[in-house]
C-alpha cells in the first residue's frame, strides 16, 4: 500500500484556491434557504410543530471546481465477466473529465497497487490513463473475495498526500463485486471526503460497501444488478462532481429560549452536532451537485403561554466556501402565532402540501429500515404495508416515484428476487433517500429521484458512450453551455412587505347614524360629519387624479426573458410526461422614473394542453426599484404528469414536428406611489404560449419571448 508521491504531478493545477479565514456573506446567495411551516398558527397550551427547511443549491455552474477523483477498482476474480464493463465505464470518465481535473486509478484484489498518482487529464495523460484502463486484466486470488481495506487505504493516501488541496473536489469511485477477505474496510477514516461505492451482482454482502459510503462525507452506494450498464451509473455521479460549486455545506437551527425547543432534526443520514448550551443543531451536507436540493425537518416544542402572541419557532442559516472562500447565507427566522383557537382539538392541523409529502417520504424511510431489520418472510409483509400506507396519500410526482417504486420492487420479489439482491437493493434505496442524492438501485429505477440536470446529461452521454466507444462526449464546460442552468429564485430574501393602511368605507364611519339607540342630536352631528368628510374626500380626489395626470406613471409588467427545454422525457404508450426540466427567468420591470413598485406574491402556471405540469411561484412580495428590473428565475423540474387523450395527440404531433409548445399562465397585483399622497393598484396577467425547438437545441423562439409579456387591466 506504500508508494512514493509524483511532486510534479501536484503542482501547477489550475483553479486550485486557498481559504481565507474569515466568513463573509453571500450576496449572490448561491444556496437559497426556504422554509415551509404546516401551520402558522399553534394553541397557547405546550404542543409540537414541524418546519421544513429546503437548502437549494443556485450558483452558477460555469464557475465549477476542480475535481480530484481516485478510482478504486477490483480486479479479483469476482470481476472476470465484468472487467469489460468496467473498463468502458471508466473510459467514459477518462473522456469526461478535463485539464482542470485530475485522476488517479488503483486496483485491488488480495492486494493494493496505484497504477498512477493524481494526473492533471491532458489530451497526453488522457491516452496513458485510457492505456492503462484497457491493460487491466483480473488478478488470481483463489476465489472471489478481495482486499476492499487495502484498496481503500491506498486511495485515501493519494488524496491524503496532496501539495493542493484548497478550493477543490475531492472524491473516491469504489467499485466492487466480492466480498471481503483481510481486515475490514469500514474502519478506514473517509468521513472527510465522498465516497462512491458501486456493487456489481447479487453474490457478494452489500453492507460493506454500503458502511463504507454512509460514513463517508455525502457518498452513496449503488447497487447494479448483472445485466445492468455499468457506465451509467458511474456518470450520473461524474456529471454531478463536475457541476460542483458549493463545498462543505453546513446548515445551523437554533430555537429562541423561552418561545422554542428543537427536539429533533431529520436530516437522514448527514451527521449532525447539537451545541448543549444554546440548543441549536448544526448539520454538514458536504458538497453539492448544482441545482440540488436538501430537505429537512425540524421538530419544534413550543411551551405553554398565557396570551396570544407571536414567537419565534427556529432561526436557521448556511455557512459553505466557493472556490475556497468561507460564506454564510441570509437568515431565515420563522414565526408562529400562538393563539387560543388555532389548529383545533390539541393542536391538530392541516399541514401544507410540501411538509406533508416529506412527512411521507419520511415515514417510508423508516418502513424501508425496518424491512431491512426483519428476515426475509417479513421484510415482504413491511413493504407490501408500506406501500398500502401510500396508497391513502394524496397524489403527487414524488408520492407517485415512491409508490412505483415499490410496485416494481414487489413485482421483482414475486418473480423470484433472491435474499441478496433484496438487501443490496433496500441498502440501496435507503441510501437515496438518505442522501436525497441520485443512486443506482438495480432494476428498481431510484435513479428518477434526486436526479439534476447535469446527472442526467451525463447519463445519456454515457449510454450513447456505450453504443459507440469511439464516440468523444461534450466536455463539461458545453455541459454547461447546453445547459443554461439557471438559479431558482424560491426562497430569495425579500424586503419586509409594506404596512398596509386600513381604508375603512362610507359605511364604516356613517352607518351608526342609523341606528335607532342614538339620540337624534348624535345623529345629525354623524351626518354633518359624514358630509363634511366626503367633501373632503372628492376634493382630494381631484386633486390626486390630477397629479395624476402629471406624473403620467408607466405600468409595471412580468416579460419572459429566456427559457431553455433542458430535458423532455414521455412515455407515449400512457401519455405520461415522465420527467421535465425547463429553465425559465422572467423579469419583473418597472419603467417609473421616480416611483418603486411593489409587487405582491406572483404564481404561474406551466401548463401542455390544460394539464399543469409545474407551478412556479415567489413566496413574498418584492420591491423593484425606479426604472430597473428583477429577475425571477426557475429551474423547472417536473415528472409524472399523464396527458388526457388530445394532449396526447398534440404531444405527438409536437415532438414529430420538432416543436413543442408550453402555456404560462400568472398575475401579480402591483403598488407604487403617484407623487406624494396617490397610491396606485393594478393587476398585471401573463397569459402566453411558448414554442421550444426539441429534440434540437431546446431553446424558445425568439419571438415568443418578445410577445410573452403580462398586460393591465
Amino acid at each position: 500500500m506504500l508508494f512514493d508521491i509524483d511532486d510534479d504531478e501536484d503542482q501547477n493545477i489550475p483553479y486550485a484556491y486557498y481559504s481565507p479565514e474569515t466568513l463573509e456573506q453571500d450576496t449572490v446567495q448561491n444556496v437559497l434557504l426556504v422554509p415551509h411551516t404546516a401551520t402558522n398558527t399553534a394553541p397557547l397550551q405546550v404542543n409540537r410543530q414541524q418546519v421544513m427547511l429546503e437548502l437549494i443549491d443556485a450558483s452558477s455552474t460555469g464557475e465549477r471546481l476542480g475535481l480530484d477523483l481516485v478510482a478504486v477498482l477490483d480486479v479479483s476474480e469476482s470481476m472476470d465477466f465484468r472487467l469489460g464493463k468496467m473498463k468502458t465505464a471508466m473510459q467514459f470518465v477518462i473522456k469526461k473529465l478535463s485539464p482542470m481535473d485530475r485522476l488517479s486509478i488503483v486496483t485491488f484484489s488480495d492486494v493494493a497497487k496505484r497504477l498512477c498518482p493524481l494526473r492533471s487529464v491532458t489530451q497526453v495523460s488522457q491516452a496513458h490513463l485510457m492505456d492503462l484502463v484497457d491493460g487491466l486484466t483480473v488478478t488470481a486470488s483463489g476465489g472471489r473475495t478481495s482486499y476492499i481495506q487495502a484498496g481503500l487505504e491506498t486511495g485515501r493516501k493519494v488524496l491524503n498526500d496532496r501539495c493542493i488541496a484548497g478550493g477543490r473536489v475531492a472524491s473516491i469511485f469504489l467499485l466492487s463485486g466480492g466480498d471481503q477477505n483481510k481486515g475490514d474496510a469500514t474502519i478506514v477514516d473517509v468521513s472527510d471526503v465522498a465516497v462512491y461505492t458501486f456493487g456489481f451482482g447479487a453474490d457478494y454482502d452489500p453492507k460493506v460497501l454500503h458502511e463504507i459510503a454512509r460514513k463517508s462525507k455525502g457518498g452513496t452506494f449503488s447497487f447494479v444488478d448483472d445485466g445492468q450498464s455499468i457506465s451509467e451509473p458511474l456518470s450520473q455521479i461524474v456529471g454531478g462532481l463536475l457541476s460542483i460549486v458549493v463545498q462543505d455545506l453546513k446548515l445551523t437551527v437554533s430555537p429562541l429560549p423561552g418561545d422554542s425547543a428543537i427536539e429533533k432534526v431529520n436530516a437522514g443520514l448527514y451527521l449532525q452536532t447539537r451545541d448543549a448550551n444554546t440548543g441549536s443543531v448544526t448539520v454538514s451536507f458536504g458538497d453539492l451537485f448544482a441545482t440540488e436540493v436538501r430537505r429537512i425537518i425540524v421538530d419544534v416544542l413550543l411551551p405553554t403561554v398565557r396570551k396570544g402572541k407571536k414567537v419565534t419557532a427556529i432561526i436557521a442559516y448556511c455557512t459553505y466556501s466557493i472556490k475556497g472562500k468561507p460564506f454564510f447565507s441570509h437568515q431565515v427566522t420563522v414565526t408562529i402565532r400562538r393563539t387560543g383557537s388555532a389548529g383545533g382539538p390539541n393542536g391538530a392541523m392541516i399541514n401544507s402540501e410540501a411538509v406533508r409529502t416529506e412527512q411521507v417520504r419520511e415515514r417510508y424511510i423508516e418502513n424501508l429500515q425496518q424491512a431491512l431489520e426483519l428476515t426475509e418472510a417479513y421484510q415482504l409483509d413491511k413493504l407490501v404495508e408500506a406501500r398500502n400506507d401510500l396508497q391513502l396519500e394524496q397524489s403527487n410526482s414524488m408520492i407517485d416515484i415512491l409508490r412505483a417504486q415499490l410496485d416494481k420492487l414487489l413485482e421483482l420479489i414475486s418473480l423470484g428476487m433472491g435474499f441478496n439482491a433484496l438487501r443490496a437493493c433496500l441498502l440501496s434505496m435507503t441510501m437515496l433517500h438518505g442522501r436525497q442524492r441520485v443512486a443506482e438501485t438495480g432494476h428498481v429505477k431510484g435513479d428518477r429521484l434526486y436526479v439534476t440536470q447535469f446527472t442526467d446529461m451525463s447519463r445519456k452521454q454515457a449510454g450513447d458512450h456505450e453504443k459507440d466507444p469511439i464516440k468523444v462526449p461534450p466536455p463539461a464546460s458545453q455541459d454547461v453551455e447546453q445547459a443554461k442552468i439557471v438559479r431558482d429564485q424560491q426562497g430569495i430574501k425579500r424586503p419586509p412587505p409594506p404596512a398596509v393602511v386600513e381604508m375603512r368605507t362610507w359605511r364604516t364611519w356613517c352607518g351608526h347614524w342609523e341606528s335607532r339607540h342614538e339620540s337624534s342630536r348624535r345623529a345629525w352631528a354623524m351626518v354633518i360629519l359624514c358630509t363634511l368628510l366626503a367633501v373632503g374626500v372628492l376634493v382630494t380626489g381631484v386633486a390626486l387624479f390630477a397629479v395624476y395626470l402629471v406624473y403620467k406613471p408607466k405600468m409595471p409588467y412580468l416579460v419572459v426573458s429566456d427559457a431553455q427545454l433542458g430535458a423532455l422525457q414521455y412515455a407515449q404508450l400512457d401519455g405520461t410526461i415522465q420527467y421535465l426540466q425547463l429553465p425559465i427567468a422572467i423579469l419583473a420591470e418597472n419603467k417609473n422614473s421616480k416611483a418603486g413598485v411593489t409587487f405582491s406574491r406572483v404564481d404561474f402556471a406551466l401548463q401542455f394542453h390544460g394539464v399543469d405540469v409545474a407551478l412556479l411561484r415567489t413566496p413574498a412580495p418584492f420591491l423593484v426599484a425606479p426604472e430597473s428590473s428583477l429577475p425571477l428565475q426557475y429551474n423547472v423540474v417536473s415528472a409524472g404528469r399523464t396527458l388526457d387523450s388530445a394532449g396526447m395527440r398534440s404531444m405527438d404531433e409536437s415532438l414529430t414536428a420538432g416543436v413543442v409548445s408550453f402555456d404560462l399562465h400568472g398575475k401579480a397585483r402591483t403598488r407604487w406611489k403617484v407623487g406624494i399622497f396617490l397610491k396606485v393598484h393594478f393587476w398585471t396577467r401573463i397569459s402566453c404560449r411558448l414554442h421550444f425547438f426539441f429534440p434540437g437545441n431546446g431553446t424558445v423562439m425568439p419571438a415568443d419571448v418578445r410577445r410573452c409579456r403580462s398586460r393591465s387591466p
